[in-house]
């Protein structure tokens, strides 16, 4: 069944003429079908394809490292307290004291047990409209 509308949709936007429509919503219907057409590849070539398809070397371009922008205030604290606790606490006996991040975290052992500081600062708060 031709449907007329389509036909004259196809001419007039496409500038072609009604044997071209014609033939153009017959290779769309047999593709809609999923019937072989003369455009659909060989055999040998669709299983190339698909094995191309399936290799993923898109991903191994690798995740791209981001730098952090230095934070000076933070290091600064944690520079600080692992200073005092290396050197001028004066009631424990601080071992050990290493600064695992310089932006964030601080180890050190009290005897027995192993500790782990970690500096975060908070965001501010957002306002409200």
């Amino acid at each position: 069944m031709i449907d007329e509308k389509r036909i004259n949709f196809l001419m007039k936007k496409l500038g072609i003429t009604r044997e071209e429509a014609l033939e153009l919503e017959g290779y769309d219907s047999d593709v809609n079908k999923g019937k072989k057409t003369q455009y659909d590849l060989p055999k040998e070539k669709e299983e190339i394809v698909h094995q191309m398809m399936r290799q993923k070397e898109h991903a191994k371009m690798g995740a791209v490292k981001r730098e952090r922008k230095p934070n000076e205030t933070k290091e600064a604290i944690i520079a600080e307290l692992a200073d005092f606790l290396a050197e001028d606490a004066q009631n424990q006996a601080y071992e050990d004291v290493v600064v695992a991040n310089k932006n964030r975290t601080i180890t050190f052992s009290i005897g027995e047990k192993r500790f782990e500081l970690n500096l975060i600062e908070k965001r501010p708060p957002k306002t409200e409209k």
